[in-house]
C-alpha cells in the first residue's frame, strides 16, 4: 500500500511538472513569435494574472475590493468599486503619522513591509539609482518609494523648499529609517515651467555620484508615477539596454512648441514674460530637441551631464528657455555632436519611448479624467496598463479614483512574488539599444 501511495505521489508529481514546463514554454514561445502590438491588452493580463497570487492585498484595500476582478476589467467590480470610491474617502496617512511611526524604524520597516521582498542575485549586482521629486502628500511619495525600495538601490528625495516644515520633517524621518535612502543636499523652489525643476533632478544625481555604490542607472520620478513593473523586471530590461538612455526625442517644428525656445523667457512676480527674440546658440551647433522631463539614464551619462563642459554649456543655453526640463536631456542625448554617453544617431521620432507611460487627451484612452491634457488615471484603465511595456506610468491622484493606484500597487506587490518568466524579446529588438 505504501509503495502503492509512493508511486501515486511520484505520478502526480511529474504530471505537476510537465504542466508547468508546458506553460512555461507556451508563454515564452508566444512573446517571441508574436509582435506586441499584436498581442491584445486583455489577453495579456489574463495570462499574467493566473501566475500571480492572489493572497496578498494593498494595506489600503479597506473594503476588499477584487483587484484581480477590475484588472480583468469585470464590469460588475468597476462598478462596485466606483460606486465605493464615491462614498467612501481614501484612507491616508498624514505628515504627523509618519513623523511619529517614523520614531521607531524597525518597526516602520516591518508594519510597512520594506524588508518583505525577495531580491535575486541578478538584482543584487544591478542597482538603481533613482530622484523622487515632490512637494505635497508624503502618504502618496512613501507609497511610491515604497514600492521601488530594495535595500542595494539609491534613493534621493527632493522636497520643494518651500513645501510645509511637517513635510519635510516626515520625510526626513523616513529617510533616516534606511541607509540607501537620502533627502537631497540642495532643495530648489521649484516654479513650474522654471530651470529650478530641472536643477532639482541634477542636485540629486550630484548627490548620488558622490556616493560608493557603483549603480547602473539613473530614473528621475515625481511622486505621482507608479511603476508598473518589478525590480526585478526593470533590471532585466535595464541590462538588455546596455548602457543605452531611454529618453523621449521630438524634433517635428510644430510639436516642439518653439516659442519657449526660440524667445528668451524671465519669471517675473509670479508671471512669465517674453522679453525678446533669442540670439545665442547651442554649442557646436547643435540643434535643440523637445522630450519629457522624465527618463532613463545610464550612470555614464549621468556622470557626462554633471561634469562635462558640453553638457554644462547646453545647461546654460537652457537659462532662459521654458520648460528646460523638456529640452535638456533631449538635446543632449539627440545631438552626435555633445557625444553624451548612450545616446541616440537616429530619428528620435522613430522610436518608442519607455520609460513612463502616460495617456494624453486625443490620443488615447482615458477611464479616470484629464487634467492640463493628461490622463488621471482610474480603476477602469488598469487592464490596459499592467500590459504596456512601459517603465512607469504618470499620473495617479490620491483622491481621484483611488483604488486605481491600490489595486496597481497590489499587483505589483503580488507580481514580486510570482515565478512568472519575463520575456526580454521586445526589449532587445528596440532601435536604441546598443549591441553588444
Amino acid at each position: 500500500m505504501k509503495r502503492r501511495g509512493l508511486v501515486k505521489q511520484l505520478l502526480l508529481f511529474c504530471l505537476v511538472g510537465f504542466v508547468v514546463t508546458s506553460v512555461y514554454n507556451s508563454i515564452v514561445s508566444q512573446v517571441n513569435e508574436l509582435n506586441v502590438e499584436e498581442v491584445t491588452a486583455k489577453s495579456t493580463t489574463k495570462r499574467i494574472l493566473n501566475f500571480i497570487p492572489s493572497t496578498r492585498t494593498s494595506p489600503k484595500n479597506k473594503f476588499k475590493i477584487n483587484c484581480r476582478k477590475i484588472i480583468e476589467k469585470d464590469k460588475d467590480e468597476i462598478d462596485r468599486a466606483t460606486a465605493l470610491m464615491r462614498v467612501s474617502p481614501p484612507s491616508r496617512l498624514q505628515n504627523g503619522d509618519y513623523i511619529n511611526a517614523t520614531q521607531d524604524c524597525v518597526h516602520f520597516r516591518k508594519s510597512f513591509r520594506y524588508d518583505n521582498y525577495p531580491v535575486t542575485n541578478e538584482e543584487r549586482e544591478f542597482p538603481i539609482a533613482y530622484s523622487i521629486i515632490t512637494y505635497q502628500d508624503v502618504d502618496q511619495t512613501e507609497r511610491l518609494l515604497r514600492a521601488i525600495y530594495r535595500p542595494q538601490n539609491l534613493y534621493c528625495i527632493h522636497a520643494d523648499a518651500s513645501s510645509p516644515d511637517s513635510l519635510h520633517r516626515a520625510l526626513a524621518g523616513i529617510a533616516d529609517c534606511f541607509g540607501n535612502v537620502f533627502i537631497v543636499s540642495k532643495k530648489e523652489d521649484i516654479i513650474y515651467n522654471h530651470m529650478s525643476r530641472l536643477k532639482a533632478d541634477l542636485n540629486c544625481m550630484s548627490d548620488i555620484l558622490s556616493m560608493p555604490q557603483k549603480w547602473k542607472y539613473f530614473i528621475n520620478l515625481p511622486h505621482q508615477q507608479f511603476p508598473l513593473k518589478t525590480n526585478l523586471e526593470l533590471v532585466k530590461i535595464l541590462k538588455t539596454y546596455n548602457g543605452a538612455n531611454d529618453i523621449e526625442g521630438i524634433i517635428t517644428h510644430g510639436r516642439m512648441m518653439p516659442s519657449r525656445f526660440e524667445f528668451s523667457h524671465k519669471y517675473v512676480n509670479g508671471s512669465w514674460k517674453r522679453i525678446g527674440k533669442r540670439t545665442s546658440k547651442l554649442p557646436l551647433n547643435a540643434t535643440i530637441v523637445k522630450g519629457s522631463a522624465y527618463g532613463v539614464f545610464s550612470r555614464e551619462f549621468v556622470q557626462y551631464t554633471i561634469t562635462d563642459k558640453r553638457a554644462k554649456d547646453v545647461l546654460k543655453f537652457m537659462e532662459d528657455v521654458k520648460s528646460p526640463d523638456e529640452y535638456y536631456w533631449a538635446t543632449l542625448n539627440h545631438n552626435e555632436v555633445l557625444k553624451a554617453p548612450g545616446r541616440y544617431s537616429g530619428n528620435p521620432e522613430k522610436k518608442p519611448w519607455l520609460a513612463v507611460y502616460a495617456s494624453w487627451g486625443g490620443r488615447d484612452r482615458c477611464h479616470g479624467k484629464y487634467v492640463r491634457g493628461v490622463c488621471i488615471f482610474g480603476v477602469g484603465d488598469l487592464n490596459e496598463l499592467v500590459s504596456k511595456k512601459e517603465l512607469f506610468a504618470n499620473k495617479f491622484y490620491p483622491d481621484f479614483q483611488y483604488l486605481a493606484l491600490d489595486c496597481l500597487e497590489e499587483y505589483i506587490y503580488n507580481k514580486t512574488f510570482s515565478h512568472l518568466p519575463f520575456e526580454t524579446f521586445y526589449y532587445k529588438q528596440l532601435p536604441f539599444i546598443r549591441k553588444q
